[in-house]
């Protein structure tokens, strides 16, 4: 019984994984705006990245390499160790234009 509740958890993990891909896709795809993601950067991002994103809380953001632009909204959407997640705060159009 046990071994079911695994497979039933590493399944819906895996849906949710794709999901996430599939929506970055579809976000990877629009147009941004810097001055809107000027202001939802503020507003979401700024208390714990800090207003340059140069960290505080959270770690700085200027210069990081190794990661591309999917895994950034990936990161965004679905939250990573102590950040949560925006997929349910931030629309599509907002986190394109961050």
């Amino acid at each position: 019984m046990s071994s079911r509740w695994t497979w039933l958890g590493v399944i819906a993990t895996l849906a949710t994984a794709c999901g996430d891909t599939q929506q970055a896709d579809d976000i990877l795809a629009l147009e941004g705006d810097a001055t809107n993601g000027e202001a939802v950067f503020s507003a979401n991002c700024a208390s714990c990245h800090g207003a340059d994103g140069t960290g505080g809380s959270g770690p700085n953001l200027i210069g990081e390499a190794g990661e591309d632009d999917a895994e950034w909204v990936e990161i965004i959407l679905g939250g990573e160790d102590t950040m949560p997640a925006f997929v349910d705060v931030l629309t599509d159009q907002e986190i394109a234009d961050v």
